[in-house]
């Protein structure tokens, strides 16, 4: 008995060295001042989109975007991300790994985080064969992360030159070749390809929207 328990301990020790060093899973997570995101590769990249509501000295609400590629530097497989004055309590944080497309997403533990589904027709392919994204809100961090290839992201708002219709519906619409490339990636392509992560924050309702694309469109 002694000796069949000792050849399943050294088979799971195998197992065990057998891991890759980066087989911690994805995750971001919150403190107090900073935003913290482990599970990264060695000499891995993230970029990270998050969004803060505050009060601000006259009453009325500000609203920051945190849009950052950053990097695992002394390659320990964790990223912090220090928020000056404290992680607002109104706030939403999405990771994404630009080599692996593996994503997290957070929010203080009293706010909770809220997922939802699309309130419009979500992703979709144009009349002109350009890919966008549709959704009735009136304002919306986009952001499209492409595996080994690239990320792009806009803020678009409900009838202005980022909508595509222009007119001011409880509608936008943020076409995928129009979006921005971070960090001096290629320009965006005008579709959505297999595993393309697409993420989606209202900076009004605090609600964000996580989607791999299941099939080439």
């Amino acid at each position: 008995m002694n000796r069949r328990l000792s050849s399943w301990t050294w088979a799971a020790v195998a197992v065990l060295w057998a891991l890759p060093a980066g087989a911690a899973p994805f995750r971001v997570t919150l403190e107090n001042d900073a935003v913290v995101i482990s599970g990264v590769p060695l000499q891995g990249q993230v970029v990270l989109l998050g969004v803060t509501r505050e009060i601000g000295n006259d009453d009325f609400p500000v609203i920051r975007r945190h849009l950052k590629t950053l990097s695992d530097d002394d390659n320990d497989g964790v990223i912090r991300y220090p928020i000056e004055g404290g992680v607002p309590l109104r706030s939403l944080w999405a990771a994404a790994d630009l080599k692996s497309g593996d994503y997290d997403s957070a929010a203080p533990e009293r706010f909770g985080i809220r997922r939802v589904n699309w309130r419009g027709r979500g992703l979709g392919r144009r009349n002109d064969g350009r890919d966008s994204v549709e959704d009735r809100r009136s304002l919306l961090e986009l952001l499209v992360v492409r595996p080994q290839a690239g990320a792009w992201a806009s803020r678009i708002s409900d009838g202005d030159e980022s909508d595509s219709d222009g007119a001011i519906n409880g509608r936008l619409e943020g076409i995928l070749d129009e979006m921005k490339p971070i960090s001096g990636t290629s320009p965006p392509p005008s579709g959505l390809q297999k595993d393309d992560l697409v993420v989606a924050i209202d900076p009004y309702a605090l609600e964000i929207t996580l989607i791999k694309v299941p099939a080439a469109r």
